[in-house]
C-alpha cells in the first residue's frame, strides 16, 4: 500500500442482465436500471457475500462483467488489519445467515466499505430489494421468496479464480 492509500471500489452487477431494466416498468411500476450485486474491489482482490465472505481477482467473479465500477474512496488501513475486519465480517456473514431483503451481498459490501472508508455504500444498492417489495408485486412475491429461501438455502457462488496467496 503506498502513502496515498488504496482505492475502494464497488463492482455492480446486474443479476437480470438486463431483464430488470426491460420488465420493471410493468412489473412494478417503475423503473430500476438492475437487480444488483456488488463486491468491493481493493488491491486487485474482489470481496463478497455468497455463500459466505468470499474473495476472488477482481471482475471474475461467477456474476459476469460489472454494470459499474464506482469509486468510494481511499483506505489507509493495512491489509493485515483488512484481514482481521473480513474475519469478523465472516462470521457476521455466514452462509445461513443470507436473507435477500435483510443480510445480503450488498449489505456485506457496505459493512465492509464503511470499516475501509468510514462511509458506507450508497443506499440505492444497500436498500434496493427493501424497494422493490414496497411495490404491490413486491408485496405479493415476498412469501415466495422466503418460502424459497427456506427450502433452498443460500446457494453458493463457486466457480470462481482464487487470487494468489500473499
Amino acid at each position: 500500500m503506498s502513502e496515498d492509500g488504496e482505492k475502494v471500489w464497488l463492482y455492480v452487477y446486474d443479476l437480470t442482465n438486463g431483464m430488470a431494466a426491460t420488465f420493471s416498468p410493468m412489473l412494478l411500476g417503475r423503473q430500476i436500471e438492475a437487480l444488483y450485486h456488488t463486491g468491493v474491489v481493493v488491491g486487485g482482490v474482489e470481496y463478497f457475500f455468497g455463500g459466505g465472505v468470499q474473495r476472488c481477482i477482481a471482475g471474475q467473479t461467477p456474476f459476469g462483467t460489472p454494470l459499474k465500477r464506482v469509486e468510494l474512496g481511499v483506505t489507509h488501513i493495512p491489509k493485515d488489519l483488512r484481514e482481521e475486519f473480513l474475519a469478523d465480517l465472516s462470521q457476521r456473514f455466514r452462509p445461513q445467515d443470507y436473507n435477500l431483503i435483510s443480510k445480503n451481498c450488498n449489505h456485506f459490501s457496505s459493512a465492509f466499505v464503511e470499516l475501509l472508508t468510514g462511509s458506507p455504500v450508497p443506499d440505492e444498492y444497500v436498500n434496493q430489494a427493501q424497494s422493490i417489495l414496497s411495490s404491490p408485486l413486491g408485496q405479493m412475491l415476498l412469501p415466495i421468496m422466503e418460502q424459497m429461501e427456506r427450502r433452498y438455502g443460500n446457494v453458493t457462488a463457486a466457480g470462481f479464480q482464487q487470487p494468489p496467496q500473499q
